[in-house]
C-alpha cells in the first residue's frame, strides 16, 4: 500500500512539473512571437519616417494605406515638434488632443534621438483602446503610429487563445507604482488589479519562470515571461488537473484496487493473531508452567482454531499421566525415605543396645584391670582404655545422626540447636543459630523431614561454600514453619528448574527438593557467585 500510494504522490508530482514545464515552454514561444510582431510595428515605422521626405501629406510612402492599416489599424499621424497635428490618415483616434494625453511621451520622442518609445494604453472614450508609438523624423517631426494590442495580442498568440480551459493575459506596467494595464485576457477573469497576483511582478520585473499556487478549483500552474521591447508581461495560468489525460487520471486511481486486498490482508492478520498466535503464545506459558510442575495452569483454555485445541487437550492428558507418575514416584521415594529412617533408626539401635554396651563393658574390664595391673603395664592399658572411650563417643555422634534421638522427647529447636553446635564443633564453619516464636509440634514424618532439610543445608555449607560463617534461623508463627540457612560462601549458580540439579551434580539439592515436595513445604533456593548462598524452607501445618 505504502509503494501504491507513493507511486501514486510521485505520478501527481510528475505531471505537475510536466504541466509546469510545458506550459513555461509555451509562454516563451508566445512572448518570442509578440516581441517579432512589436519588431515590425518598429521597422514599420521606421520605413515610414525615412520615406516621408518633405511632403507632409504620407504621399510619398511606399507603403499603400491598406497595408499601413493591418499594421497600425488606429492609424499614424505627423506632428510638428511642438505638438501641432501636420496630417494623419484615420479618424479612429483623436488626433487633435492626443499630445495633449500623452506630454511626457512627445517630450521624450523629441529628445531621445530617433528612438521609438510606446505610451501607455489609452481609450477613446466608448471606442476602442489603443496604444501609441512614436519616432522623431529628420526634420525633427514626430510620426506616431496607433495600435490595438488586443488584435496585435490576438493574431500573434491565437493559439493559445483557442484553449479553453487556459487564462492569458498580457499586462503593461503604469506610471502608478503596484498598478499595470490589462492589455489583453482570455479564459477566467482574474480580479487582482496588482502585482499580488502570482507571476504579474516578476514578469513585468523582466523573469521568466513558474509559479503555483492553491484555489478552490484546485492547483493553479502560473506561466510567465517578459516581453522585453516593450516591457509588458505574458501569464499563462490553468487547473493543470483539469488538463491531464483521462487515462492518466485513471491510472492514478489503479493503486485503489489494493484497498479490498489489503482489507482483507488486515482481516486475515488479525484472524491469525486472535485464533492462532496468541492462543499459542498463551499455551506457550502454559507449557513453561507444566514443565515447571504446575498441572492446573495448562487446564485454562486458551482458544484458537481447532488444531490448537486439540494440542492442549494432548498437553492435558500428558500433564495427567505426568502428575499420576510424579505422585507414584513421590509415594515411592517416600517409602524408600521411611524405610531408610526405619533402618536408620533400627541400626542406631542396635549400636546403641549392643555395640556401646559391649564397648562400656570392655571399658569396665579394662578399670579393673588397670587396678590390678603392675606400672609397668598402666600407661598401655590408659591408652586402650582412651581409645575405646574415643570409639564410644564416635558411635554415639554416629547414633545421634543416624536418628535424632532428642527429636521426638525435645522437639525441633532443640534438636536443630543441638545439630549446630555439633556440626560447629567438628568443622572450622562458625554458625549462629537464633529460633524465633513459640515453637509447634509436627508429625514426626514432618520434624524428621525438616531435620534432615537443615542438617544437608548445613552439610552443603561445610562440604562445598567455602564460606567462614554460617546462619541457622527457624520462626514459628500461626501453627507454620520456616528455616532459613545462610552463609557467606562462594556462591553457584543456581538451574531455573529443579530437573537439571543431577546434571549440574547438586545432588544434594535435589535430595532437598524431594524432601520438601515429600511433606508439600515450599523450598527456595537463592545463590549469587561471592556473595553466599540462601537457602528458605516454609513449611504450612494444613493439620492446624
Amino acid at each position: 500500500m505504502v509503494v501504491a500510494f507513493g507511486s501514486q504522490t510521485l505520478h501527481h508530482k510528475a505531471m505537475r512539473s510536466l504541466v509546469g514545464d510545458r506550459d513555461l515552454r509555451t509562454v516563451r514561444a508566445a512572448s518570442s512571437s509578440l516581441e517579432r510582431d512589436i519588431f515590425h510595428l518598429i521597422d514599420t515605422l521606421t520605413i515610414l519616417s525615412r520615406d516621408l521626405n518633405d511632403n507632409s501629406d504620407f504621399s510619398s510612402l511606399i507603403l499603400h494605406p491598406e497595408e499601413i492599416s493591418s499594421v497600425f489599424d488606429g492609424g499614424i499621424a505627423l506632428y510638428t515638434a511642438n505638438g501641432q497635428l501636420i496630417h494623419s490618415t484615420t479618424n479612429l483616434v483623436n488626433w487633435q488632443t492626443l499630445p495633449s494625453l500623452i506630454p511626457d511621451t512627445f517630450k521624450t520622442l523629441i529628445q531621445n534621438n530617433h528612438q521609438p518609445i510606446f505610451s501607455d494604453l489609452i481609450s477613446f472614450g466608448s471606442s476602442k483602446s489603443y496604444m501609441i508609438i512614436g519616432l522623431s523624423t529628420n526634420k525633427d517631426e514626430v510620426l506616431l503610429g496607433a495600435f490595438s494590442p488586443k488584435r496585435l495580442i490576438t493574431n500573434s498568440i491565437s493559439d493559445l487563445i483557442s484553449s479553453g480551459g487556459t487564462t492569458v493575459f498580457v499586462i503593461s506596467s503604469t506610471k502608478e507604482k503596484g498598478q499595470y494595464d490589462e492589455l489583453f485576457q482570455s479564459g477566467i477573469s482574474i480580479n487582482e488589479n496588482s502585482t499580488i497576483h502570482p507571476g504579474i511582478s516578476d514578469a513585468l520585473n523582466g523573469e521568466s519562470g513558474i509559479n503555483y499556487y492553491q484555489s478552490g478549483e484546485g492547483e493553479h500552474v502560473i506561466a510567465f515571461a517578459p516581453i522585453l521591447p516593450v516591457g509588458w508581461g505574458l501569464i499563462i495560468e490553468e487547473t493543470w488537473e483539469e488538463i491531464a489525460n483521462p487515462y492518466l487520471n485513471t491510472t492514478q486511481s489503479a493503486p485503489l484496487v489494493f484497498v479490498p486486498a489489503f482489507l482483507l490482508a488486515l482481516i486475515a492478520i488479525w484472524f491469525g493473531v486472535s485464533r492462532i498466535v496468541k492462543p499459542l503464545q498463551k499455551l506457550e506459558k502454559q507449557a513453561n508452567s507444566l514443565a515447571a510442575g504446575n498441572f492446573e495452569e495448562i487446564r485454562h483454555s486458551v482458544g484458537g482454531i481447532e488444531e490448537i485445541q486439540n494440542l492442549q487437550s494432548e498437553l492435558i492428558e500428558m500433564a495427567e499421566k505426568l502428575k499420576g507418575a510424579q505422585q507414584n514416584l513421590r509415594s515411592y521415594i517416600g517409602a524408600i525415605t521411611a524405610g531408610i529412617e526405619n533402618e536408620r533408626r533400627s541400626l542406631a539401635r542396635d549400636m546403641h543396645d549392643d555395640t556401646i554396651q559391649a564397648l562400656i563393658a570392655l571399658n569396665q574390664q579394662i578399670q579393673i584391670i588397670l587396678m590390678k595391673s603392675p606400672e609397668k603395664q598402666k600407661n598401655e592399658l590408659s591408652e586402650l582404655q582412651s581409645l575405646v572411650k574415643q570409639i564410644m563417643s564416635n558411635l554415639r555422634r554416629m547414633i545421634r545422626g543416624l536418628r535424632p534421638i532428642y527429636l521426638e522427647d525435645l522437639g525441633l529447636v532443640a534438636s536443630l540447636e543441638m545439630l549446630v553446635r555439633e556440626m560447629e564443633q567438628t568443622s572450622n564453619l562458625s554458625i549462629f543459630f537464633n529460633a524465633i516464636g513459640v515453637e509447634n509440634r509436627f508429625t514426626p514424618q514432618v520434624e524428621m523431614s525438616l531435620y534432615r532439610m537443615v542438617q544437608e543445608s548445613l552439610n552443603n555449607v561445610i562440604h562445598h561454600a567455602e564460606a567462614k560463617h554460617a546462619w541457622v534461623e527457624i520462626k514459628f508463627t500461626n501453627q507454620n514453619f520456616s528455616a532459613q540457612i545462610r552463609d557467606d560462601g562462594k556462591g553457584f549458580m543456581v538451574p531455573d528448574n529443579s530437573a537439571e540439579f543431577p546434571q549440574k551434580g547438586h545432588f544434594g539439592l535435589l535430595g532437598l527438593k524431594e524432601r520438601s515436595e515429600l511433606i508439600n513445604a515450599e523450598l527456595e533456593i537463592k545463590s549469587l557467585l561471592n556473595k553466599g548462598t540462601t537457602i528458605s524452607i516454609r513449611f504450612k501445618n494444613s493439620s492446624s
